[in-house]
């Protein structure tokens, strides 16, 4: 976690996020259009995709999350991690 704060330092959440198998790729390209993702990238492990996210705020964070990622057709589950320095 040290090294994606340093190396992102703007970056405040990382949001684990398992998709339905296939779909990996078009949820990608979903989460690069949010204002809120500074970057998104494919994972081998526990979650399918991790977000990294730049906001502030947790009412905004919440919903994000709640009423944005959730209901992103495919996303099966996400886990918010929040990283500060």
């Amino acid at each position: 976690m040290t090294f994606v704060a340093k190396c992102f330092e703007d970056v405040h959440e990382i949001i684990g996020i398992k998709v339905e198998p296939g779909r990996e790729h078009d949820i990608v390209k979903v989460l690069e259009k949010f204002p809120e993702v500074a970057a998104v990238y494919k994972s081998l492990g526990d979650y399918d995709i991790i977000a990294l996210l730049s906001i502030e705020d947790s009412r905004e964070l919440t919903e994000f999350v709640i009423e944005t990622l959730r209901k992103v057709d495919g996303v099966v589950d996400t886990k918010t991690t929040l990283i500060r320095k």
